[in-house]
């Protein structure tokens, strides 16, 4: 490939060969050999935990998680990065090389407000008066969809959805014009009709400012759209790549083809088709009781400028063994609408009812039973996970403090929670960082599973996973909601995926619910503007 690009007479912006990396004794990557020209979008896709990741922190030579480059050269416009100090490093990073990671939590300062951190990346790599660094941040900004930017300038990373705070991350990593962008899944916490966005100011970037990309995802959608090569990982190697629209268009291997054919379409028959949980009809009373009511819930947020309401007057039920699904754009109140249900959060206004009584305020004994009859998978799954205990000693943990005593040894009932997600057991002594986003959300439905929940809570849970490790999610929690009877509450962006799980939806806008029905209706017929949208957006 080096040759391909090398003979029209310009030399790779970013090129890497035989590129060998670990954690400690595990090697991750083998010989890689890739380049990336100037102005050039490469797309890396791979199966979950295939090292796609690895790679952008070996290139960055993030070093804070154990990594260790074992062979092979990375080269830089010619710059041989092995013999860079830290110190050059420190100045290559946001000035030319520019990096998103696939959680904005690893990108963005949670005590710092969103302005303060654009002054401190700009101002580390030259002389910026507080008007060109807010000028600057606001641009950046409104590209990212911000109507109101001075609004989230002011605000803490914590206020913000999971969507919007990877738009506010994306901005920072853009805010000092890198020549290259190290992307790692830069959309997966976004609505369909963000990642079109999205798509289009990085393809203004490649095309205006000349900018190089180097982009992880699992959304073939999104390759499909941006990139001008693709590559293909499994085990650490690199098996395929080429042309991107080639490479989709015709496959040569078996796993390429295997991620295409696995990419879930709406308007497909689920494998499960044939469950005989049916949900309540619409518009008619259920002959049971809701198993969980929000009875006009509101949740507010109030900021130096103004207040954010995140939850405005809710109100909806969820049924026993029903699979309901939450959909709508980023900042819609989705995330908001299941804290409130873990008591992570307590709304301004209105009643939580589970089974008939009020969670709301739940504290002491009356929180811990909480716990066992709702859990929740959420977006940021590592950011869920405490960076000093094993995903082992997380799961066991859970099972101290929650599940009632079991002749069964606490590591054999880890061992099987993470066999049912499909984790190899060896994963009891891995540390969050040193698996995949992808595998650190299995260990946390694994951790979820642990308590055999009442209602299990999905938020984005499958965002960070390739199409056949989400295909076999999706299958995995079909399996457990029938077998245990529990209800699940699936949060997602993704109406595809929206489609082949649940059984009834709500669209949500600005924290209202504005449409609700049989999935199937709903996607066939919608009937607000927002919910045409978001499929019309779908890639």
């Amino acid at each position: 490939m080096a040759e391909k690009n090398e003979c029209h007479g310009t030399p790779p912006l970013l090129r890497i060969d035989g590129l060998c990396a670990g954690y400690g004794d595990s090697a991750i990557l083998h010989d890689i050999t890739l380049q990336v020209a100037p102005g050039e979008v490469l797309g890396i896709v791979g199966a979950s935990g295939s090292g796609k990741s690895t790679l952008l922190k070996a290139i960055m030579d993030i070093r804070e998680t154990g990594l260790i480059r074992r062979a092979g050269t990375i080269q830089f416009d010619g710059r041989d990065l092995a013999a860079c100090t830290a110190e050059d490093y420190r100045r290559l990073r946001g000035a030319e090389l520019g990096i998103v990671f696939q959680h904005a939590g690893a990108s963005l300062n949670p005590t710092r407000r969103i302005r303060t951190q654009f002054a401190e990346a700009m101002r580390a790599h030259g002389t910026y008066t507080d008007a060109e660094i807010t000028e600057r941040a606001a641009e950046l900004l409104r590209r990212m969809g911000f109507t109101d930017a001075d609004h989230i300038l002011d605000a803490y990373p914590f206020t913000l959805s999971g969507g919007m705070a990877q738009r506010a991350a994306i901005a920072l990593a853009l805010a000092l014009r890198p020549r290259l962008l190290l992307a790692d899944e830069p959309t997966s916490a976004l609505d369909a009709a963000l990642q079109r966005q999205m798509l289009q100011i990085l393809r203004t970037l490649r095309d205006e400012d000349g900018t190089a990309m180097l982009l992880v995802t699992h959304n073939i959608g999104v390759l499909r759209h941006i990139a001008d090569r693709a590559a293909v990982m499994k085990h650490g190697r690199i098996i395929e790549q080429g042309a991107a629209a080639e490479l989709l268009a015709h496959p040569q291997c078996t796993d390429t083809q295997n991620l295409l054919s696995s990419i879930p379409r709406i308007g497909d028959p689920s494998p499960s088709s044939s469950h005989t949980e049916v949900s309540p009809p619409k518009g008619t009373p259920c002959a049971k009781p809701p198993l969980l009511r929000f009875d006009n819930v509101s949740m507010h947020f109030d900021g130096d400028a103004a207040r954010t309401q995140a939850v405005d007057a809710m109100t909806f039920s969820l049924y026993e063994r029903e699979r309901l699904g939450l959909v709508g754009a980023s900042g819609s109140g989705k995330s908001t609408a299941a804290k409130l249900l873990t008591g992570l959060l307590t709304p301004t206004e209105g009643r939580i009812l589970l089974a008939g009584k009020n969670i709301v305020g739940a504290s002491g004994r009356a929180r811990k039973e909480l716990c066992r009859h709702v859990q929740m998978v959420f977006q940021d799954a590592h950011g869920s996970f405490n960076p000093r205990r094993s995903i082992g000693a997380a799961i066991s943990e859970t099972i101290r403090n929650l599940c009632p005593p079991d002749e069964q040894p606490t590591d054999h009932r880890v061992a099987a929670l993470l066999d049912e997600v499909e984790l190899p057991t060896s994963y009891i002594t891995r540390y969050p960082h040193e698996i995949s986003g992808g595998e650190c959300q299995r260990a946390a439905i694994a951790r979820a599973m642990a308590v055999s929940p009442d209602i299990l809570i999905c938020d984005e849970a499958t965002s960070a996973l390739d199409t056949c490790v989400q295909e076999k999610i999706i299958t995995l929690l079909r399996r457990l909601q029938k077998e245990h009877g529990m209800s699940l509450l699936f949060i997602s962006h993704d109406l595809p995926l929206v489609s082949s799980i649940t059984d009834r939806i709500l669209i949500l806008r600005q924290g209202h619910i504005i449409e609700q029905g049989r999935t199937a209706d709903i996607l066939r017929e919608p009937h607000e503007r927002d919910t045409k949208e978001l499929l019309h957006a779908v890639l």
